[in-house]
């Protein structure tokens, strides 16, 4: 449970600043869709998501009918982000490019921070 609510709070405390400073500073998010067109980013953060999620299905793929659940989702989705980004750029890049000039960006930083609440929420009570 320790290592949960670690997960918890890392990912939750995460999500709400990221998701922030993203709402706060939009240019931040339409520098980070710029950068991620090219191959080489698109390499790197795969990579990084890559073992970022590997570690997460590791140490925690934990499958239990409470919130613990949603840090493995998390892993498993991280892992699944690295794996497209290295072996799918091209799908990817489309991808990107449609979420990129979509109006509900703004509404899923506000989902996102939602869930970061939450996540931290548990991390710390629970």
């Amino acid at each position: 449970m320790e290592l949960s609510n670690f997960l918890a709070e890392l990912w939750g405390i995460s999500f709400v600043v990221i998701a922030l400073a993203f709402l706060v500073k939009e240019t931040y998010l339409k520098q980070l869709f710029a950068k991620i067109e090219t191959e080489e980013s698109l390499f790197c953060l795969g990579f990084v998501s890559f073992i970022i999620g590997l570690a997460m299905v590791l140490s925690h793929n934990i499958w239990v009918k409470d919130w613990r659940v949603v840090i493995t989702i998390f892993g498993w989705a991280s892992l699944l982000k690295g794996l497209s980004f290295l072996f799918l750029p091209e799908f990817v890049k489309d991808w990107i490019k449609k979420i990129e000039s979509a109006q509900f960006v703004s509404y899923a930083l506000i989902v996102i921070i939602f869930i970061g609440l939450a996540l931290t929420y548990f991390g710390f009570t629970a």
